[in-house]
């Protein structure tokens, strides 16, 4: 007897719990602190102990959330850096992001506010995820002797600089483009100046 349908469904249901939560909070305009676990559970047909076979907790939760979104995150970026001049890469890595992030409000929502959110343990992975996408990019730049004018250490900083940035760029970001797409494509195009700026 094949075991595969069940673990289907077992993944299918866990996909359901953090979409169920992605959607709670971006309704409410509050933080995961703010969401009951009842009520997720009561948004996809699925009972508690449903919930504790693959979280243990909210926090968790969110941490998986975290966790899936630094990995998509780092593996777009890299699928766009050997385009073949600085500014192409620039732009590419912009496009990559920005449009993950504008179709998948719920989920940037969420990070934005768990930045100052009230879990030390999703703020620190926040962090980690930030870092690690850092270090790929500044390392990979360095290996393809892209932006030669900075050493690894400025690397590291510049595009630190620029990640920061656009976390910061987020809010904004979804809030103009939900009523104007085409605000929302001059940030960015503005967002690209400033990058282009930090790593000349």
């Amino acid at each position: 007897m094949s075991t595969s349908k069940p673990k289907q469904s077992r993944k299918g249901n866990r996909e359901k719990l953090m979409n169920a939560a992605l959607a709670l909070q971006a309704q409410d305009q509050s933080g995961l602190s703010g969401i009951s676990l009842r009520r997720i559970t009561k948004a996809c047909n699925l009972s508690p102990p449903a919930f504790y076979s693959h979280f243990a907790s909210m926090e968790e939760l969110g941490l998986a959330l975290v966790n899936d979104v630094g990995i998509t995150l780092r593996e777009l970026l890299k699928g766009v850096r050997d385009a073949d001049t600085e500014e192409s890469v620039i732009a590419a890595s912009v496009q990559a992001a920005f449009g993950y992030i504008r179709g998948n409000e719920s989920l940037f929502i969420l990070i934005a506010r768990e930045r100052a959110g009230s879990s030390a343990l999703i703020r620190a992975a926040i962090r980690t995820q930030v870092k690690m996408i850092v270090a790929e990019m500044a390392g990979d730049f360095q290996e393809r002797e892209l932006f030669s004018r900075f050493n690894i250490v400025e690397k590291e900083a510049a595009v630190a600089a620029v990640v920061s940035l656009g976390l910061g760029l987020i809010p904004d970001l979804l809030d103009v483009s939900r009523d104007s797409p085409a605000e929302g494509d001059a940030l960015l195009s503005q967002f690209v100046y400033q990058v282009q700026f930090i790593l000349s």
